[in-house]
C-alpha cells in the first residue's frame, strides 16, 4: 500500500505541475529578489495549500465537484460542475496545455515555426494524450511510474545546476514585491487557478485507490491525505528551487518566467539547454492534459452513462486539438470570463466544505449566503473587466480589495460566519422540538 500511495502522490504532482506552475516561480524570484522567501510563502498558501485542501475535501465527501455545489442547490451543483469541467476541460485547460507545450516547449526544439508545425505538434500531442487516457486503470502507472519521474529528473537537473552555478547574487526587490511581497505572492498563487484543477484531479486520485481494491472510505481519505502531502512537498521543493533560480539570474530585461528558464537552460547546458527546457514544458503539459481528459471523461460518463468512456476521451481530445490550433491568445479570450466567474465560487465552496468537516452541525445557510454574494461579485467583476455597465463598475470598484481582484473575500468571511451561526441555531432548535412536544 505504501507503494500505491507513493505512486499516487507522484501522479497527483504531475497533474498539478503544468506549464503555468513552471513559469510563475522563476519570475516571482526574479522580481522579489531578497523578498523571495516572503513572496513564495504567500504563493505556497494559494498555489499549494488550497489545492491540497481541495483534494482532502473531495476525498472526504466522496462526491466529486457536483456534490459540494449540491449543498447550495442540486441544480446549482450540476451547473457548477459543468462550468468547472468546461473551464478546465475542452474550452480552456486541455487546449491551453497543448498550445503552451508548443509555444514554450516545442518552439525551443523545432527549427521551423508556422501554422503547420502547430497543427502537426498538436495532432501528435493529442494522440499521445488520448492513448494514455483511454486506459484509466493504467494512468497511475503511466504517470506515477514513468512520466513524473522523468519530469522530476529533468527539472531537478536544471535546479541543481542553477544552485551549484548561480549567475549572480541576490539583489533588491522591485515592482509589487518591493512593498507587498506576501500579498503579491498570494495573488500569484491565486492566479495559477490550481484549486479549480484540484476539483477534477481529486476525483482521479480517489478513483485510483478504489481501483487498487480499497473500499473503506476512511482508508481512502487517509491515503489521499498522504498522497496529497507527497505532492505538496514535491511542489514546495520545486517551486522554491525555481524561485531561487530566478533570484540568481542577474541578466536584466526578462518579463516572464519562460524566458528566464530558457536563458538559464542555455547558460547551464549550452545548446542542449533548449532541448532540455522544451522537454520539461512538453512533459509538464502532457501529464496535466492527460489528467484533464481523464477527469472530464469520467464526469461525462457519470452523468450520461449511455455514452462510452472511450467516446468521451476521443471527443475531448478532438475538441482540444481543434481549439488548440486557434492559438493561445484566442484560447485566453474564450476562457477569461468563465474563469473569472468560476474561480472565486470554487474557493468559497471548498473552504466552507473544509470548515464543515470540523463543525458538529449541518451547514446549509453557510453555503448559500457566501456563494450567492460571491456569484454576484464575480458577475460584477466581469462587467468591470470588460467595461460593460458603468454604474455597476462603480459599485464593484467601491468594494474592499476590488483592486486586487479579491472583492469577494471580506463578504465571504462575514457571511460564512453569519451562516454558521444561523445553521447552528436552526439545528439546535430542530433537535429540541421532539423533547418539548
Amino acid at each position: 500500500m505504501k507503494k500505491v500511495i507513493l505512486i499516487s502522490g507522484l501522479m497527483l504532482f504531475s497533474l498539478f505541475f503544468g506549464a503555468g506552475n513552471l513559469i510563475f516561480p522563476p519570475m516571482l524570484g526574479y522580481t522579489a529578489q531578497s523578498n523571495m522567501w516572503t513572496g513564495m510563502t504567500g504563493f505556497a498558501i494559494t498555489g499549494i495549500l488550497l489545492p491540497y485542501i481541495t483534494v482532502i475535501v473531495i476525498a472526504y465527501y466522496d462526491g466529486g465537484v457536483e456534490f459540494i455545489g449540491d449543498r447550495v442547490h442540486p441544480k446549482f451543483g450540476f451547473i457548477f460542475a459543468v462550468c468547472i469541467y468546461l473551464s478546465i476541460g475542452a474550452l480552456y485547460g486541455i487546449p491551453r496545455a497543448a498550445n503552451v507545450a508548443y509555444e514554450i516547449g516545442a518552439k525551443s526544439i523545432l527549427p521551423i515555426h508556422n501554422t503547420w508545425t502547430l497543427v502537426g505538434f498538436s495532432l501528435v500531442f493529442f494522440i499521445v494524450v488520448g492513448l494514455i487516457a483511454l486506459y484509466p486503470t493504467k494512468i497511475v502507472d503511466n504517470l506515477g511510474k514513468i512520466l513524473t519521474p522523468a519530469l522530476l529528473l529533468i527539472i531537478g537537473a536544471l535546479c541543481i545546476a542553477a544552485i551549484i552555478n548561480p549567475e549572480g547574487k541576490v539583489g533588491q526587490p522591485h515592482d509589487k514585491y518591493a512593498e507587498t511581497p506576501f500579498i503579491s505572492g498570494i495573488l500569484e498563487g491565486y492566479y495559477t487557478m490550481d484549486l479549480v484543477a484540484a476539483l477534477a484531479f481529486s476525483v482521479v486520485i480517489v478513483q485510483s485507490f478504489k481501483l487498487a481494491g480499497i473500499s473503506d472510505s476512511k482508508k481512502i481519505v487517509r491515503n489521499v491525505i498522504l498522497s496529497g502531502l507527497i505532492s505538496a512537498l514535491l511542489l514546495t521543493v520545486i517551486y522554491f528551487s525555481l524561485a531561487y533560480l530566478g533570484i540568481t539570474t542577474s541578466k536584466p530585461g526578462f518579463d516572464n518566467g519562460a524566458s528566464i528558464l530558457t536563458y538559464n537552460s542555455v547558460r547551464l547546458f549550452g545548446s542542449f539547454g533548449n532541448i532540455l527546457f522544451g522537454m520539461i514544458v512538453i512533459l509538464a503539459c502532457l501529464t496535466t492534459c492527460i489528467g484533464l481528459v481523464n477527469a472530464s471523461s469520467a464526469f461525462g460518463l457519470k452523468k450520461f452513462p449511455q455514452i462510452s468512456y472511450k467516446t468521451y476521451v476521443l471527443s475531448f481530445s478532438v475538441v482540444g486539438f481543434l481549439i488548440s490550433i486557434l492559438g493561445l491568445n484566442m484560447i485566453l479570450q474564450i476562457a477569461v470570463p468563465l474563469l473569472t466567474f468560476i474561480y472565486p465560487i470554487s474557493i468559497v465552496l471548498v473552504l466552507i466544505s473544509f470548515v464543515a468537516i470540523a463543525i458538529p452541525t449541518k451547514l446549509k445557510i453557510a453555503y448559500i449566503l457566501p456563494t450567492i454574494s460571491t456569484l454576484i461579485i464575480s458577475v460584477l467583476e466581469i462587467f468591470n473587466t470588460f467595461k460593460l455597465i458603468k454604474p455597476l463598475n462603480a459599485v464593484y470598484q467601491f468594494l474592499p480589495l476590488s483592486d486586487l481582484g479579491l472583492a469577494w473575500l471580506l463578504p465571504f468571511i462575514i457571511l460564512t460566519a453569519i451562516g454558521i451561526a444561523i445553521d447552528f441555531m436552526r439545528n439546535k432548535k430542530h433537535t429540541q422540538q421532539p423533547a418539548t412536544s
